[in-house]
C-alpha cells in the first residue's frame, strides 16, 4: 500500500469518525455499513492512483458538509474521488452513474473541490438505505489515459 493510499484510507476513517459524532450501541449495523461505504475502491491511471469512497451525508458532521457544500441527510451520499501521482493531483474529468438494489440509474455530476492544494472530485447520489449503491465510473486524464472504476457500497439506514 502507497503512503498516499494509507493517508487516503486514514483520511475516509477520520472523516468517519470525526462526522459521525457518537453512535448509539443499538446502531452497530448503521456504524458497520457507514465504515464500509467509506472504504476506498481504487485503480491506476496510469503511473497515478485513483480512489474513490463513498460517505453517507446524514454521517457528515457540520464541517465536513460545509467543506463539500451539501447538508447532511439521509437521503445523500458523497461520491469522493481522488487521482493522485505522488502527492500532487492529477488533473482529470470524471463520469458515472449510481444504481440500486432495485435498479433505479442516476449520473453522477462531479465538481472539482480543492482542499488545501489537493483536489477532490465530488458527486451527490441519492440514496435510501439500507441499500446497497453499485458505481461505474469513469476517469480520463488531460493526456488521454482512461480507467472504468466499478465497485459497490453498503449504505446504512
Amino acid at each position: 500500500m502507497t503512503e498516499i493510499t494509507r493517508a487516503l484510507c486514514l483520511a475516509a476513517l477520520v472523516l468517519l469518525v470525526t462526522a459521525c459524532g457518537q453512535t448509539p450501541s443499538d446502531d452497530a449495523g448503521a456504524a458497520s455499513g457507514a465504515q464500509n461505504a467509506a472504504m476506498p475502491a481504487q485503480t491506476m491511471l496510469g503511473d497515478a492512483e485513483v480512489m474513490a469512497s463513498v460517505v453517507p451525508a446524514a454521517h457528515m458532521g457540520a464541517a465536513v458538509a460545509r467543506r463539500y457544500a451539501i447538508e447532511p441527510a439521509r437521503d445523500r451520499a458523497l461520491v469522493l474521488v481522488s487521482v493522485q501521482r505522488g502527492d500532487v493531483s492529477v488533473p482529470v474529468q470524471i463520469t458515472g452513474e449510481a444504481r440500486d438494489l432495485r435498479g433505479v440509474r442516476q449520473t453522477l455530476a462531479f465538481d472539482a473541490v480543492d482542499l488545501d492544494g489537493r483536489v477532490e472530485h465530488v458527486a451527490v447520489a441519492r440514496v435510501s438505505g439500507p441499500d446497497t449503491l453499485r458505481l461505474d465510473l469513469r476517469i480520463t486524464a488531460e493526456d488521454g489515459a482512461r480507467a472504468t472504476l466499478r465497485f459497490n457500497r453498503d449504505i446504512p439506514r
